[in-house]
C-alpha cells in the first residue's frame, strides 16, 4: 500500500516542523534569559563596585596594589577593579593608559561625574557573536565634589559558557521531545485520516466490474463519510453513463454498417452510370463489326466462292466478333461487383487499360492520349475496381472537357512521378507515394465552381448528362486509401487532377 510511505514523509514532516518550532522557542527563551542574566550580573557588580569605592573613600590606607584589598572580596576571578582619587599629585602618580578601556572610562568619570555602564570586546556567545566583557564606573563624591572614581571591567565569558551547557541539554530535550510529539501526532493523523482512506483504497481494489461497489466508512470518519456518499453518487453515475455509452455504440456499430452499406451503393449506382455512359457510346461501335460479320455470313451462303475466298471471309469474320467480345469484355470488368478485397494493383497497367477502352469511345476518337509513366514502383494496395472507377471518372470529365473545347487539338496527357511525403497530405504524412496527374486542354474550371468540384450532386452538365457523384465517389475512394486528391486550373489552358496514393510496401 501506498500509505506506508505517505505516512513515513508526514511523520518526518512533523519531526521537522516541531523540532524547528521548539529550537526557535528554545532559542529566544535562552537569549531572554541570558539578557537577564547579564543585567543581573551587571547590577550585582556595580552594587560591588559602590561598596568597594566607598570603602577605598572611607579606608585611605588600602590601595590598588595590595593583595588585601577590598576588591580581593568583593570581585570574582578575572574582574580588574581600579580606583584614582582626584587630586592632582594621585593624578600625576597613576601611569595612565589611554589605549586601555578602563582607565580611559574611569578618567572620563572623574572629569564628568558620571558613571557609566558599557559593553566591549566581541567573543563568540552563544550562537553568534556577543560582547566579552562590561565595564562599570562609579565617581565617589563629597559634599557634591568628585574626590575620585572607581571602575571595574568584569569578563562575561563564564556566563556564555553556563549557558552552553544548558543549551546543549536543551537541544537533546528538544530533539527528544519534538520525536515523541511528531510520533503522537502521526499516529493520530493515521487513525483520522489514513486508516479511512487505506479501507477505501482496499474496498476499491477488491471491486470486481460485474458488483455494484460501495464505500463504506464509519460515522467517526467524518469528513470521509461525505467523501465516501460522494464516490457512491460517482460510481452511480458512471455505472448509468456506462450502460448508456454502450447502448450508444450499439448504435454507432450498426450506424456505421448501414452507412457503409449506403456508401458503397452509392459507388455501385455511380459506376454503372460511368459504365451506361460509356455503353451508350460504344453501342455504334458494336454494331459495326456486327454488320460485317453479317456481310460475310451473306458472302458465305453463296455457292461460287474458293476455297481461299471463303477461308478469308471467315478469318475476317472472326477477327470483328473478336473485336466485339474484347470490348464486351472490358465493360463486364468495369461493371461487374467486386468483393471489395484489397491487393496490389499496379497503377500503369490500370491506365493502360483505361486508355485502350476510350479507343471505342466515338466521343473519344479525336481526342490524343499521351501517357509519360515514369515511376518506377507503380503497385498500390487498394481494390482494383474501386481505384478503376476512380480514374475512369477523372478521364470521362477530361474527355466531355476537350470535347466542349472546338479547337482541333484536342489532348489528354497522363504522368506518373514517385513522390515521398505530400504536403497536401492529412497531418503531413510522410512516405512513399506515386503521383498520377491528368491534364487536359480544355476551357478549365470557373474560379467559383472550384471549391465545389468534389461536392456531391455538383455539376454542370445539363440534366440526364451527370449525377454530380463522379468526383465525390473519387474523393471519398482516394481518401479512404490514405491518399489525396486535387484538381487545379493549368497555367496555359485546362484543367489538372492530382492523384497521390500510398505505395504498397507502406501498407502492410
Amino acid at each position: 500500500m501506498g500509505f506506508r510511505g505517505i505516512k513515513n514523509r508526514v511523520f518526518i514532516q512533523f519531526w521537522i516542523l516541531f523540532f524547528l518550532s521548539m529550537l526557535f522557542i528554545d532559542v529566544l527563551v535562552i537569549f531572554i534569559f541570558l539578557e537577564r542574566t547579564i543585567s543581573r550580573s551587571i547590577e550585582q557588580k556595580r552594587s560591588s563596585l559602590i561598596i568597594a569605592c566607598e570603602h577605598k573613600r572611607m579606608a585611605p590606607h588600602f590601595n590598588n596594589n595590595s593583595g588585601l584589598g577590598i576588591e580581593n572580596i568583593l570581585f570574582g576571578k578575572g574582574d580588574r577593579f581600579l580606583f584614582v582619587k582626584a587630586s592632582e599629585a594621585d593624578l600625576n602618580a597613576y601611569p595612565f593608559d589611554p589605549a586601555n578601556a578602563l582607565d580611559a572610562a574611569v578618567f572620563q568619570t572623574l572629569k564628568t561625574g558620571l558613571g557609566t555602564t558599557r559593553k566591549t570586546g566581541e567573543t563568540i556567545g552563544l550562537l553568534l557573536l556577543q560582547h566579552k566583557s562590561v565595564i562599570i564606573t562609579y565617581p565617589v563624591q563629597v559634599e557634591g565634589k568628585i574626590i575620585a572614581a572607581g571602575g571595574l571591567k568584569s569578563p562575561l565569558t563564564s556566563i556564555y559558557l553556563d549557558f552552553r551547557k544548558i543549551q546543549k541539554i536543551a537541544l537533546i530535550f528538544v530533539f527528544i521531545n519534538s520525536f515523541f510529539f511528531a510520533l503522537f501526532g502521526n499516529r493520530q493523523l493515521s487513525r483520522i485520516y489514513f486508516k479511512p482512506l487505506k479501507r477505501l483504497a482496499k474496498r476499491a481494489e477488491a471491486y470486481q466490474d460485474e458488483e455494484p461497489l460501495f464505500f463504506s466508512v464509519r460515522k467517526e470518519d467524518n469528513e470521509f463519510s461525505v467523501l465516501s456518499s460522494s464516490l457512491n453518487k460517482m460510481l452511480h453515475r458512471i455505472s448509468d453513463d456506462k450502460s448508456v455509452l454502450k447502448e450508444t455504440i450499439g448504435s454507432l456499430k450498426a450506424a456505421n454498417l448501414e452507412l457503409r452499406k449506403a456508401q458503397n451503393d452509392v459507388i455501385r449506382a455511380e459506376k454503372l452510370a460511368t459504365v451506361g455512359r460509356l455503353t451508350s457510346g460504344i453501342a455504334h461501335e458494336i454494331g459495326n463489326p456486327i454488320g460485317i460479320v453479317l456481310g460475310y455470313l451473306d458472302l458465305l451462303k453463296k455457292t461460287d466462292l474458293t476455297s481461299a475466298e471463303r477461308e478469308d471471309f471467315i478469318v475476317r469474320s472472326e477477327k470483328e466478333i473478336t473485336r466485339i467480345n474484347n470490348i464486351i469484355r472490358q465493360l463486364l470488368d468495369m461493371s461487374r461487383s467486386s468483393a471489395g478485397e484489397s491487393k496490389p494493383v499496379s497503377i500503369h497497367q490500370l491506365l493502360q487499360d483505361l486508355i485502350l477502352v476510350f479507343k471505342y469511345q466515338p466521343a473519344a476518337n479525336a481526342i490524343v492520349f499521351e501517357s509519360h509513366l515514369d515511376a518506377i514502383d507503380d503497385f498500390v494496395f487498394a481494390d482494383p475496381d474501386q481505384l478503376r472507377q476512380v480514374f475512369l471518372n477523372i478521364l470521362l470529365n477530361a474527355v466531355d472537357a476537350v470535347n466542349s473545347c472546338l479547337s482541333g487539338n484536342s489532348r489528354i496527357r497522363i504522368f506518373t512521378e514517385p513522390t515521398i511525403g505530400d504536403s497536401d497530405l492529412p497531418d503531413g504524412t510522410e512516405g512513399h507515394f506515386i503521383t498520377v496527374t491528368i491534364q487536359d486542354n480544355g476551357p478549365g474550371i470557373p474560379p467559383e465552381n472550384s471549391p465545389h468540384v468534389f461536392d456531391p450532386f455538383f455539376t454542370t452538365k445539363p440534366p440526364g448528362k451527370g449525377t454530380g457523384l463522379g468526383l465525390s465517389v473519387s474523393f471519398m475512394i482516394v481518401e479512404k486509401l490514405g491518399g489525396n486528391i486535387t484538381v487545379s486550373n493549368r497555367e496555359e489552358i485546362g484543367a489538372s487532377f492530382k492523384v497521390v496514393l500510398p505505395l504498397a510496401k507502406q501498407c502492410d
